[in-house]
């Protein structure tokens, strides 16, 4: 009787144990989705508010050397091509002598943790800015990149914004 009484309390306590583990590794996979939902969301928080501020600079701007101005000091570590993608040195000026189309595009890098970076970027914020029918349209991309600097997916936030050109851009669009 006792030997069928501690064989009892064995299988009791295995089953036990095993319903423990069960639960442990729901409880498991329940803390890595949220811990992963809680990463895309400070991605996507930290995506917006980059392109918020970039979107405020180029609304808040005067003309296009003013909106360059106040892109490079904000953001030091942007690219500046012009609109044949060559790359500008120094502080040339983009809104010179042009027509309406492209007037800027910038790469801004930032690392795995989000903030800006002149190292391997492992996020890049993009934006072409040009003027159009007496608006400034800005078309803002921010997506994760590999190794080689390429695009590895789906855009993690994207904005655009369209902007009646004040009186002082007036003379840029013609």
């Amino acid at each position: 009787m006792k030997k069928r009484e501690s064989f009892l309390f064995l299988i009791e306590l295995m089953i036990s144990i095993l319903i423990f583990f069960v639960v442990a590794a729901i409880c498991l996979l329940i803390f890595s989705k949220a811990h992963r939902m809680n990463c895309s969301s400070q991605e996507l928080n930290l995506a917006s508010r980059a392109e918020a501020n970039l979107a405020e600079l180029i609304s808040s701007a005067g003309s296009m050397e003013e909106a360059e101005k106040l892109i490079r000091e904000a953001f030091p570590e942007a690219e500046f091509s012009d609109q044949t993608g060559k790359e500008q040195a120094g502080e040339d000026q983009i809104g010179e002598d042009r027509a309406e189309g492209p007037d800027v595009s910038l790469v801004i890098p930032y690392d795995s943790q989000l903030k800006q970076t002149e190292k391997r970027a492992s996020y890049q914020l993009t934006a072409v800015i040009h003027t159009e029918n007496g608006m400034v349209h800005a078309d803002m991309h921010f997506y994760p990149v590999d190794r080689k600097g390429q695009n590895t997916g789906d855009s993690v936030y994207d904005l655009a914004i369209r902007s009646v050109i004040p009186d002082t851009w007036e003379g840029e669009t013609s």
